[in-house]
């Protein structure tokens, strides 16, 4: 198990870098990370579905002005973990269910942690204008040493929040893992309505037409089947 953690946090680091400091070798993309993390995990099923799903409603998400991107790597590789712990700890949990919550922790966890793009974002121009004021007043500015200074920052930032986020996770695993009437039911339906409301996204993009209607449409659907299979006796 902290084999696997640490692991996580790992790709976790290194995807998050590919967000804005280093590679850009579509690292970030929560299709790539999620399936990553389900190949680490030895859950391709599960990191697939999960990434896949993301990419799909965040497909027309796009960086405006000081607004971050939410940080999808960090969350498909916290919701794959997420989900396979379920599936581990209750051998009476349908996967259908474990890759719901799975979905939700990662939609959570992406969102929470854009804040801390945030802070990544001002630390580096911190470090930018500290370099500019050295080359100004003739020092040697090293800019090696900035750029690696920034490398770092950046991959500590998606390894911490990844351990932060599996951190807090854990609790709610074992407790979900004491409740298994609840954890067998079955939510495909519901992932068939996310899925849906994804492709939906995905061809408004390229139509270039309003989401509004759909958006509100799909996600009401989405929530509606929720709670029809949580109430359902």
């Amino acid at each position: 198990m902290l084999r696997e953690i640490l692991l996580l946090c790992l790709a976790g680091g290194v995807c998050a870098l590919d967000t804005a400091t280093a590679w850009q070798l579509m690292l970030s993309q929560p299709l790539v990370s999620g399936t990553a993390a389900g190949l680490l995990v030895g859950a391709p099923h599960a990191g697939i579905f999960i990434g896949l799903v993301l990419q799909l409603l965040w497909s027309a998400a796009i960086p405006m002005g000081a607004r971050p991107m939410p940080d999808a790597p960090v969350g498909s590789v916290s919701g794959v973990w997420f989900a396979v712990t379920l599936l581990e700890t209750n051998c009476l949990a349908s996967s259908s269910f474990c890759y719901l919550l799975g979905l939700i922790a990662a939609l959570a966890v992406a969102l929470l942690g854009r804040r801390t793009i945030l802070l990544e974002r001002e630390i580096g121009r911190r470090l930018f204008k500290r370099f500019v004021k050295n080359v100004n007043d003739g020092r040697d500015a090293r800019p090696e040493k900035a750029v690696s200074l920034a490398v770092a920052i950046g991959f500590a930032r998606g390894f911490l929040l990844c351990l932060l986020a599996m951190g807090a996770l854990t609790p709610l695993a074992l407790l979900l893992a004491e409740n298994p009437g609840l954890s067998a039911r079955d939510y495909s339906l519901t992932l068939l309505v996310l899925e849906a409301l994804g492709v939906g996204v995905l061809f408004s993009v390229f139509v270039g037409r309003s989401r509004a209607r759909l958006l509100t449409f799909g996600g009401g659907a989405a929530w509606a089947f929720l709670i029809m299979s949580v109430f359902r006796r």
